[in-house]
């Protein structure tokens, strides 16, 4: 059996390949230097032992991946929010997933690189684990950059600024500024810029909180 499942992508062309009793991710690159830059983020990550998939193999812009599941931080996000109820235990895993990251970009590069594109969608959770899976957006910045953006998602997935959202923004800002040594006030003023962009892009107004 063959079966191929479109996967929800802005940028590319992702799909789940079902082959017999296994599975893969085919992601197939429309921009040539974002595939080269995937694959090259992918190798040094994979080699530092930070949770990414593994490239099965790569040619003419696709990239063969491990498929970790299809349960995105996303998922895991709305879940908890239905549930009411928030295991911060994930939080500090992506903050620590977020430090590994950040040390080994810097490492590769030279300076400080963040992944810019911060969107949920964008982490697995697999075996209560966090996965980072697309890298083709990463470029020169600041941490706080990322952190700031971080929250500001976190407050406008819908629905959105709820109380429950509010109450996990606050947790995350404190959580991510002792464990990334940021200062607090400055994620929030990041976050703020990131809304202010956000009501431009979507012709919107959020309510202050």
């Amino acid at each position: 059996m063959h079966k191929k499942i479109k996967l929800i992508s802005k940028r590319n062309n992702v799909f789940r390949i079902v082959e017999n009793d296994s599975t893969y991710i085919l992601k197939k690159f429309k921009n040539q230097e974002n595939y080269i830059k995937e694959i090259e983020i992918l190798n040094v990550l994979k080699n530092a032992g930070v949770n990414v998939p593994s490239i099965i193999k790569s040619d003419e812009n696709c990239i063969y991946l491990e498929d970790l599941g299809s349960v995105t931080l996303l998922d895991w996000y709305e879940e908890q929010e239905k549930q009411n109820k928030l295991d911060i235990n994930m939080v500090y895993n992506l903050c620590r997933w977020l430090k590994v990251f950040y040390r080994e970009v810097l490492e590769l590069h030279k300076e400080q690189v963040i992944l810019t594109d911060v969107n949920f969608r964008n982490f697995i959770i697999n075996d209560n684990e966090i996965y980072g899976i697309d890298f083709e957006q990463v470029c020169e910045g600041i941490i706080l950059e990322d952190v700031g953006k971080f929250s500001a998602y976190a407050l406008t997935y819908e629905p959105v600024m709820t109380e429950w959202k509010i109450n996990f923004r606050n947790k995350f800002i404190d959580i991510m500024s002792k464990e990334l040594n940021i200062d607090k006030e400055k994620i929030i003023l990041e976050e703020k810029k990131e809304l202010l962009a956000m009501e431009r892009r979507r012709g919107i107004l959020f309510k202050d909180f």
